[in-house]
């Protein structure tokens, strides 16, 4: 029994990792990087997930870290698609099945979890409600980390599990003025 824990420990733990790494380069690659072949830059699904985030999101969030509540489909870039994650998520667990099975339902797992978090949590960083977590130390860890990455765009790319960013050497080292703005914004 005990050995199935750690297994099943294991496997979640390695498909955190997983899924923060896959969100590391999705989000640095695809959204913050052009492609360099012609053909990629002329995709019309390739130019819209750059011009929504590099564009959108950091054009309405690069000054003032949060805003007041918007209408609805007026905010740039907040949420992940639940459905959108699970569907591209498939790939991946179809590959992993053929190692594990287990593996393959807790990285779909994985998916759920980290879409789930991510909505949550970006929500509250660019649009404060004070949801149940706003103050605990893990959410204003993540929302510094965040806030670093609106200042400077090549770096922190990871919003959920920021173990990407550790393992990719991509984190920004905040400087005294960057803390007066995060304690200003309430996270620090």
């Amino acid at each position: 029994m005990l050995l199935q824990v750690l297994s099943l420990a294991g496997w979640f733990a390695a498909m955190v990792v997983l899924m923060s790494l896959i969100e590391h380069q999705i989000h640095c690659k695809l959204m913050h990087k052009q492609p360099r072949a012609s053909f990629l830059k002329k995709l019309r699904v390739r130019q819209k997930i750059f011009t929504s985030h590099a564009v959108e999101h950091h054009t309405q969030y690069r000054k003032v870290f949060h805003d007041d509540p918007m209408p609805k489909g007026e905010d740039r870039g907040i949420r992940l698609n639940f459905w959108e994650g699970l569907v591209e998520g498939l790939p991946v667990a179809i590959i992993l099945s053929f190692f594990s099975f287990v593996g393959a339902g807790m990285f779909m797992l994985v998916v759920a979890i980290h879409h789930t978090i991510w909505n949550q949590i970006h929500l509250e960083m660019h649009k404060p409600t004070k949801r149940f977590f706003a103050n605990w130390s893990l959410y204003k860890f993540c929302a510094r980390h965040h806030f670093l990455h609106h200042k400077y765009p090549d770096k922190n790319f990871n919003v959920a599990f920021p173990i990407g960013d550790y393992i990719c050497g991509t984190i920004a080292k905040p400087s005294e003025k960057d803390w007066e703005a995060m304690r200003a914004e309430g996270i620090a």
